[in-house]
């Protein structure tokens, strides 16, 4: 797999949505039911939906966060093994100011780390850099 990151907005045709979540200071990641593991919140870009209002629909169905400040961060294109395929996506950062009720979902819970838990559905070693990633741009961002 090939990932190539691009400024946000550089791509076209955003099929996922990745929402890098805080609150309090703290991570907010899911508790996935039937994969029995953690990971932040993102899906697919439905058809006639923005990628802004993906990231909002996935980040309400899976987290129950309505009220938070949202910016997108990076895109990136992810070309498959086979290079037979692509899919793009946009990562997002949410910053909430208050937790919702967790809708019916995939997810069984929200819980809050310091950093990425032991328990992460997908490679824990590149969620640990691209939550320092995430940290340099916010705070880029916030001068």
């Amino acid at each position: 797999m090939a990932i190539t990151n691009y400024f946000a907005g550089a791509l076209d045709h955003i099929e996922f949505v990745a929402i890098f979540t805080k609150y309090q200071d703290k991570w907010v990641y899911c508790w996935h039911k039937k994969r029995e593991s953690y990971e932040h919140p993102g899906g697919h870009v439905e058809e006639g939906e923005t990628p802004l209002q993906a990231a909002k629909r996935e980040l309400y169905e899976e987290t129950g966060i309505v009220d938070c400040e949202i910016v997108p961060l990076w895109d990136y294109e992810f070309v498959w093994d086979d290079r037979r395929g692509r899919n793009n996506g946009r990562v997002y950062l949410a910053i909430a100011h208050s937790l919702g009720e967790l809708p019916e979902s995939e997810m069984d819970r929200i819980e809050l780390f310091d950093e990425v838990p032991q328990n992460y559905t997908y490679n824990r070693e590149e969620e640990i850099n691209d939550l320092a990633k995430v940290e340099k741009i916010w705070r880029a961002y916030k001068e």
